[in-house]
């Protein structure tokens, strides 16, 4: 048996007791594979958990299928970043989508994931999934195209991903949405990283100030995790549940979410943090939530 740590903070993390299948590199970051019984296969880059298979369904509902759900008839849908694929998973359900495009810059975290997730391959064959592998920002600056619904898809703001949450970036995703577009984005755990929840939410909220916040327990990462989506019109929690409905008598049902997480009032501690820390992320000073932890956190 192997032993796997993951730190979380610089003096807080988690050990997972398995076996470690796989360990590599991409040209843009390190990569690993650790499968245990609670979860059972785990997937690492730069030590930090991105999915496993026991609850990535829970994540990708709230980040995926929400906004899809949200949508009247969403037609086409763009996820950025996303490497591991499993946000296109969750969009091959939707048959009324006629292109799923995901724009990701590590072709070897696809590459390896499509070879080890079956799941995946047989999604990958999907004739309205295309994926472009491209620095995301640059290939939304240079192409006008617009969606009916945007998924970001990111590791943590740290490294070149920082520029995928500033206001600048924001506001590109904006001018490529649809008139009655939605994005969608998660945004961390306001206990534990309050000054990264706080000011991605404030960049956010400064160019989508229509919003609505789901707080949701993720297991393999050992925390609440808070996803948001956003659109310039108002979001209808009774057209999502009707949706559901309808995926439903197809023969696709949605087990780890449902509508009315989105009711939840955030509470006192939460407000506080949203009050007192945090800041806008731009451009010119973009936020990195593991600059002062590096040596500990992403080692």
């Amino acid at each position: 048996m192997a032993i796997k740590t993951e730190w979380t903070t610089d003096s807080f993390g988690h050990v997972y007791k398995g076996r470690s299948l796989y360990k590599g590199k991409t040209p843009f970051q390190s990569m690993e594979i650790f499968k245990d019984k609670t979860f059972g296969t785990m997937l690492f880059l730069d030590g930090k958990i991105q999915i496993s298979n026991g609850d990535e369904n829970r994540y990708h509902q709230y980040l995926v299928s929400a906004p899809l759900l949200a949508h009247r008839d969403p037609k086409s849908i763009c996820i950025i970043g996303g490497g591991d694929c499993f946000a296109i998973e969750e969009a091959v359900k939707f048959k009324g989508l006629k292109r799923i495009l995901m724009v990701e810059i590590d072709k070897g975290v696809v590459d390896f994931c499509r070879k080890n997730y079956p799941v995946i391959d047989k999604c990958l064959k999907d004739k309205r999934v295309q994926i472009i592998y491209k620095d995301a920002r640059k290939w939304l600056e240079d192409h006008a195209e617009t969606f009916d619904v945007l998924i970001i898809d990111l590791t943590e703001p740290h490294g070149p991903s920082k520029m995928l949450y500033t206001q600048e970036f924001y506001r590109l995703c904006k001018k490529r949405l649809n008139s009655k577009g939605l994005i969608a984005i998660h945004t961390d755990n306001y206990y534990l990283f309050p000054e990264s929840f706080a000011t991605i939410y404030k960049t956010f909220r400064s160019v989508f100030p229509n919003i609505l916040t789901a707080r949701v327990d993720m297991p393999c990462f050992g925390m609440g995790w808070t996803y948001r989506m956003a659109s310039s019109s108002p979001i209808s929690l009774k057209l999502m549940e009707a949706n559901i409905k309808k995926m439903k008598k197809q023969g696709i049902s949605f087990d780890y979410f449902t509508p009315s997480t989105y009711l939840v009032e955030p509470t006192h501690e939460e407000l506080k943090v949203l009050k007192t820390q945090g800041r806008l992320s731009t451009d010119k000073r973009p936020y990195d939530k593991f600059e002062k932890m590096e040596n500990y956190v992403t080692r």
